[in-house]
């Protein structure tokens, strides 16, 4: 038989785990909508870039044909076609993790570490000319086991608050620094759609030599090299703001929606432990009974 004792301890150390998840679950509803509402003025960030590359045709967009929404914001940064020659092992890449340092979120950060393993090692990357950039310590937890040779640098303390852009330029201005000349660069984040609902995405960017060499950018009035180059570096400091944001947004609903989920599990767990103790504590009294009837008649 279950001891009364345990079966108090559980159902107590369960109530208390109820009102942490009740507690996470309205912080994560308060950031969720500062996070929702800053989102609308982070996406422009995303969409100018894609614009750029589209016209200078890089990157092919990806055409739906049934666009019947009219009234959806500006549409987001897709990866698309890119010449990339006959051996595509030669092609330098740059993956960017975009994840945060707090988890109880779900599969948020999972999901996006397991996309770039798999993309690794279905492409058997060498670690020269393939580099990784992890944003949050949740994804360099995961990938650095397996792709340790393959890290550029690693940024932490994120999540913690809003981001703004001055920690997308700071992040941009590293990997500028880095010294990697990379031909395609693909940032993996979670685009939000909604408050249950949230979709990985992969953004392309390039690198300056690249944008210098795309193959319309004679459409374009005479730019000077160091416009190019300050523009490309805004080019990649815009789209991780926009990551950034993405991510903040997705990371907070799904958080919410786990410890909704964690609270509603717990308030199962103590109504069935609650019957389990009520069913022990009459059983034990029941049998106290019993011996004192049973000594009373030996008596």
């Amino acid at each position: 038989m279950v001891q009364l004792k345990q079966v108090s301890l559980r159902l107590k150390s369960i109530k208390n785990i109820q009102k942490i998840t009740k507690t996470m679950k309205m912080v994560s509803a308060s950031k969720f909508t500062k996070a929702e509402r800053e989102l609308s003025s982070a996406r422009p960030f995303g969409y100018g870039p894609r614009k750029f590359y589209e016209s200078s045709h890089l990157v092919k967009p990806e055409k739906k044909p049934d666009d019947k929404s009219k009234d959806e914001p500006p549409p987001e940064p897709v990866v698309g076609k890119i010449e990339e020659g006959k051996d595509a092992k030669k092609v330098k890449r740059l993956y960017v993790a975009v994840t945060s340092d707090r988890g109880l979120c779900g599969g948020v950060h999972s999901g996006i570490s397991r996309r770039i393993r798999k993309n690794l090692t279905d492409r058997s990357v060498e670690p020269a000319s393939n580099k990784l950039i992890c944003i949050g310590d949740k994804s360099r937890a995961i990938l650095r086991r397996i792709f340790s040779e393959n890290m550029l640098m690693n940024v932490k303390d994120i999540g913690r608050i809003s981001p703004v852009f001055a920690d997308a330029s700071a992040i941009a201005a590293s990997i500028m620094q880095s010294g990697f000349i990379y031909d395609l660069g693909e940032i993996y984040y979670n685009k939000y759609f909604s408050a249950v609902k949230y979709e990985l995405t992969i953004i392309p960017v390039f690198h300056k030599d690249k944008i210098e060499r795309a193959p319309n950018m004679h459409a374009f009035d005479d730019v000077e090299e160091d416009q190019l180059e300050s523009y490309s570096e805004w080019t990649l400091a815009a789209l991780l703001f926009y990551a950034l944001k993405e991510s903040a947004a997705s990371e907070q609903s799904a958080r919410m929606a786990a410890m909704d989920n964690a609270t509603k599990n717990a308030d199962d767990m103590i109504k069935k432990l609650t019957l389990l103790f009520n069913r022990t504590r009459q059983a034990v009294i029941t049998r106290e009974l019993i011996e004192i009837i049973s000594g009373a008649a030996a008596l």
